[in-house]
């Protein structure tokens, strides 16, 4: 469902471009919106623009519009509440109204006990968008089976392009770090009213909340995280993946509709093999190109197999992606490349660059030298691949770093609940035990068979669970939840 609806305040404040003067303090100002409902009704939210100076510490700076809206508490909710601050992921949330909402999942629930108040993320989607896409149209594009070096190099031309339009168009760029858009809550509690707020972060999510968690902590009375993502854990270690994936391994290789399947030594050793093999003798395959229908070659090498280390038929972000990684390894295993090279070709090339807000939400974040190093030296990159070489193209051309004191020595009082998946392939499992120790008044739920979405998975497959996540967002009670979960097995994808 879109929402829909937008009176004319909404049409000029989201022009709200850095183009325009400073205007003093932050301001924010709601207006009552119509949402449809499936049935033909409408609720009521309401949404307007925090607009504040790109950089706060600037007098001179110039301004942004970030997207707010506000679902208020239905009439019936006991009083005293603090509200719920949803915090989205990606960096990409493009915002709610071009990409829709469940009622009765996203709101309904949460607008029982507490108001629900959701912050987009500066300079992008419906927040002053600065989407990089149209800035690089005039670019040489490597293509497809283009050595990876040729694709870095394209990184870094493209990257600098788009930094050099956005600050032609008037962006300080060095403001748009999650420093800032954590100070974007703080500010949407304080002009909002609200003395205290309730955080609910997943992903990107999780890391913007722990920024307000350590720059803001005054404001928030508790904090629910699902997939976490730490102030040092922007760059995924590859032993985090490749963990995870052991755990979907072993899964996958109990189940009985697989067991007449599974390659001799297992699923990972198969995909090693492979690696192997065509290290040795790389090879094409030739598919027609969905977008034309021309007869295309897809080379396969080393690197191209660890790029489908997770899979290709489905995104290893969810359980219903996951379903069909073993089937994926094993046609690999059979020399089967067909589908493989046919996802390649719908895939694309990865080069598809999002938003200047985009890189320095995550370059300015950055990654120290220590966790560096040990990116550098992980063995399990055999296997998963390089997963740090995107970032170390394409963050030098926005000297975005927000420094090692931001990485290191977060620690928090605030009661919190994690929810993590233990097969979580995006924020992997290893990242929330690095972090346990930095929540001093912590509910740890581990999510047997979790994906990246563990939160939705667990609130939809495991009775009670779903009660024990609004009641402590309402209340902050905890006696609910269990010490751990585990969701139902999975319906692996069986191979032909």
């Amino acid at each position: 469902m879109i929402l829909a609806l937008l009176s004319p305040l909404f049409l000029f404040l989201a022009q709200a471009t850095p183009a325009q003067t400073d205007a003093g303090p932050a301001r924010l100002e709601l207006a009552e919106v119509k949402v449809p409902l499936p049935d033909g009704t409408t609720a009521t939210a309401e949404r307007g623009f925090l607009r504040v100076p790109i950089v706060r510490a600037d007098p001179k700076s110039k301004v942004i519009g970030i997207d707010v809206w506000r679902f208020r508490a239905r009439a019936d909710a006991a009083p005293g509440a603090p509200p719920v601050f949803q915090l989205n992921g990606g960096p990409g949330w493009p915002g709610l109204e071009p990409e829709g909402i469940d009622w009765e999942r996203d709101i309904a629930p949460i607008v029982k006990s507490s108001d629900l108040v959701i912050v987009g993320q500066r300079g992008i989607g419906s927040s002053s968008d600065t989407g990089c896409a149209a800035v690089v149209t005039g670019l040489a594009r490597p293509g497809l089976n283009a050595p990876l070096a040729e694709k870095a190099r394209y990184l870094r031309e493209a990257c600098a392009a788009c930094r050099a339009h956005w600050e032609a168009q008037g962006y300080d760029l060095s403001g748009l770090t999650v420093k800032e858009a954590a100070a974007d809550v703080d500010d949407v509690r304080r002009l909002l009213g609200y003395p205290k707020i309730v955080l609910l972060g997943g992903s990107f999510g999780s890391h913007w909340s722990m920024a307000v968690l350590r720059f803001h902590s005054d404001g928030v009375a508790r904090a629910l995280l699902d997939g976490l993502e730490g102030p040092d854990q922007t760059y995924d270690l590859p032993s985090g993946v490749l963990h995870s994936l052991e755990r979907v391994a072993a899964a996958a290789e109990r189940a009985p509709e697989l067991s007449e399947h599974i390659p001799e030594g297992g699923l990972l050793a198969a995909l090693r093999a492979v690696i192997e093999g065509v290290a040795e003798e790389p090879f094409e395959v030739e598919v027609p190109d969905p977008r034309t229908g021309r007869p295309t070659a897809v080379r396969f090498d080393a690197t191209t197999v660890r790029e489908l280390a997770l899979g290709y038929s489905g995104r290893a972000s969810s359980r219903a992606g996951l379903a069909s990684w073993p089937a994926d390894v094993i046609a690999l295993a059979r020399g089967e490349f067909e589908p493989a090279a046919r996802a390649r070709l719908a895939d694309g090339d990865g080069l598809e660059l999002p938003t200047a807000s985009f890189f320095m939400l995550d370059c300015g974040s950055g990654i120290t030298p220590e966790r560096r190093a040990r990116l550098a030296s992980d063995p399990a990159a055999a296997l998963v691949g390089d997963l740090g070489w995107w970032y170390a193209s394409a963050c030098p051309a926005w000297d975005a770093d927000l420094g090692d004191a931001f990485r290191t020595g977060f620690r928090t009082r605030v009661p919190t609940v994690i929810v993590q998946g233990t097969w979580d392939m995006n924020t992997p499992f290893d990242n929330a035990l690095e972090l346990v120790p930095a929540f001093e008044a912590l509910t740890f739920v581990p999510v047997e068979g979790g994906s990246h979405n563990a939160l939705d998975e667990a609130m939809r497959d495991v009775p009670g669970f779903g009660e024990a996540v609004l009641r402590f967002l309402a209340t902050g009670e905890t006696a609910g939840f269990p010490r751990e979960v585990a969701l139902p097995d999975l319906r692996w994808n069986v191979p032909r």
